[in-house]
C-alpha cells in the first residue's frame, strides 16, 4: 500500500515539475497564411490559428478551454495613432491573464508567471503607433467552418472598418454545398435599380415551397440587398452561425441536444424551396438551448440592384422542437405564429450591427389573421401583415440614427389590433 501511495506521489509531482516551453512566433510564417485588406495607408492581416498550431505557439492547449487564437497586423502609415477595438473582433472576447489562468494548472508557480508574461506579451496591442507594424494576438471565442473577424480602428477623427471570412476546419457547412459564383451566368443577371427592384419582388411568389412545388410553407419575408461579405460579417458581428450541413453527425448531435435541453450553435436546417432550389446558406442565432433560436434561410437572386447582388430570404423564430418523420433530422421546431415579429427582430439587428442603410417594405402576399392563419409546410400557422422586408446594405459604417426608412409601405406592427380585430388588418401603399 505505501509503495503505490510513493508512486502515485511520484507522479503527482513530475506532473507537477512540467515545465513550461512555449514556441516562438514567426511573424513572417503567419503573414504568409494571413488574409490582407489594404486602403491607402493602412493594412490588415488576419489569421485564424487551429488548436494544433495554437499548442505549438503557446505551449498549451486552447481548443478544449473554448478559446481560439487569431492573429493580427496592422501597418499604420495613416500619420496619426490608431485605436484597436478588440471588441469588435469579439464582443465576448478573453484578457490575455485570463487565458492564462484558464491554461496554466499544471505549472509551478515559476512557470505560471511565465505563463502569465508570455500570454500579455503577445497579446495584439491596443495602441498602434504611425509609421509602425504592430502585430499580436486576440483570444477569441471558438469558432467551427468559417470565422468573420473585423477589425474596426480609431484615430485622427476617422474609423477604418476591415472584415474577412476565414475558412476554419471543424464541421461540414451546409453552404459549402452550393458555388455561389456559378449559380447564374453572367449574362443572367438582370441589371435593375430600386423601382426594378419593387417590380420584381412584386412578381416573387409569396412563400417557400416543398422540393416538388406542390405546397407553400413559411413566407419569403426579407431581402438583404448588399455585398455578401458585408451582409455575412453583418450578421456575424450579431451573433448568427451558418448551420452545418444535415448527415449522420448532426442529426446526432441534434438529437442529443433535443433531449437534453442544450444548445447546438450550427444545427442544421430542413430544405425550403425558392427560385426552383432549396435554399444556399442558412444561419441560425441559437438562445438558450436547441428549442429556441432564430433561423433564416438566403437564396441569391438572378438581378443586381444597383450592381450589388440581392438575396431573397425566410426567417421565423423557432420556439419549441418536436420529433418528427417529416424532416431527415428526425426532429422539427415549432415557430412563433407571429412571423412579423422574427422580420422586424432581423431589422433591430441590423440596425444595431451598423452595416444597414437603408430599408423599406413592400408588399408580398395577402395579410393573414389570427382567425385566419397561414400555414407551413409541418403544419404550423402563422399570422403576417404580408409585408416582404428589403435592407440596403453600405460601407462605411452608417450609425443607428441615421439608418433610413424608405417609406415605401408601412408595416402594422400594433399586435393587439390584431387580437382585436375581426379580420386582417389591410396596409394601403402610400
Amino acid at each position: 500500500m505505501m509503495q503505490r501511495l510513493a508512486l502515485l506521489f511520484s507522479l503527482f509531482t513530475f506532473a507537477a515539475a512540467c515545465s513550461f516551453q512555449p514556441g516562438i512566433v514567426d511573424d513572417n510564417a503567419l503573414r504568409e497564411g494571413a488574409t490582407q485588406h489594404a486602403e491607402q495607408a493602412l493594412t490588415v492581416r488576419a489569421s485564424v490559428i487551429s488548436d494544433s498550431d495554437a499548442h505549438d505557439i503557446f505551449g498549451v492547449a486552447l481548443g478544449i478551454h473554448g478559446i481560439q487564437a487569431v492573429w493580427l497586423e496592422v501597418d499604420n502609415n495613416t500619420g496619426t495613432p490608431l485605436y484597436y477595438l478588440p471588441v469588435t473582433t469579439d464582443q465576448q472576447y478573453f484578457s490575455p491573464l485570463e487565458v492564462a489562468w484558464k491554461v496554466k494548472g499544471k505549472f509551478g508557480k515559476e512557470d505560471e508567471k511565465a505563463v502569465d508574461r508570455m500570454f500579455v506579451s503577445r497579446a495584439m496591442p491596443i495602441n498602434l503607433p504611425t509609421g509602425k507594424r504592430t502585430s499580436g494576438f486576440v483570444f477569441t471565442n471558438r469558432d467551427l467552418g468559417v470565422k468573420v473577424v473585423n477589425v474596426d480602428l480609431l484615430g485622427g477623427g476617422k474609423s477604418w472598418q476591415s472584415s474577412f471570412i476565414i475558412d476554419v476546419p471543424g464541421i461540414k457547412l451546409d453552404v459549402e454545398k452550393v458555388d455561389i459564383t456559378t449559380l447564374y451566368n453572367e449574362q443572367d443577371h438582370l441589371e435593375v435599380d430600386r423601382d426594378g427592384l419593387r417590380e420584381w419582388l412584386r412578381g416573387q411568389t409569396c412563400c417557400t415551397a416543398n422540393a416538388d412545388n406542390d405546397a407553400s410553407g413559411d413566407p419569403l419575408n426579407f431581402v438583404l440587398v448588399g455585398d455578401s461579405q458585408l451582409l455575412l460579417s453583418a450578421m456575424v458581428q450579431r451573433g448568427w452561425d451558418l448551420t452545418e450541413r444535415i448527415h449522420g453527425g448532426s442529426i446526432w448531435k441534434t438529437t442529443k441536444s433535443f433531449l437534453m435541453g442544450s444548445s447546438y450553435r450550427y444545427s442544421p436546417v430542413s430544405s425550403l424551396y425558392a427560385l426552383d432550389r432549396p435554399q444556399d446558406m442558412a444561419l441560425q442565432k441559437a438562445r438558450g438551448n436547441i428549442h429556441q433560436r432564430n433561423h433564416l434561410r438566403l437564396w441569391r437572386a438572378p438581378l443586381l440592384c444597383d450592381g450589388e447582388p440581392v438575396w431573397l430570404g425566410q426567417i421565423s423564430r423557432d420556439i419549441g422542437v418536436r420529433f418528427t418523420f417529416k424532416s431527415p433530422t428526425l426532429t422539427t421546431h415549432k415557430i412563433d405564429p407571429d412571423v412579423d415579429e422574427a422580420r422586424d427582430y432581423l431589422l433591430q439587428d441590423m440596425i444595431f450591427s451598423q452595416r444597414l442603410a437603408e430599408f423599406g417594405y413592400v408588399r408580398a402576399m395577402e395579410a393573414k389573421h389570427i382567425d385566419n392563419p397561414g400555414h407551413n409546410l409541418t403544419g404550423d400557422p402563422f399570422i403576417t401583415d404580408g409585408l416582404r422586408l428589403v435592407m440596403f446594405f453600405h460601407s462605411p459604417m452608417t450609425p443607428m440614427h441615421e439608418v433610413k426608412d424608405l417609406h415605401w409601405e408601412q408595416p402594422d406592427r400594433n399586435r393587439r389590433h390584431w387580437i382585436e380585430s375581426d379580420s386582417a388588418p389591410t396596409v394601403p401603399s402610400p
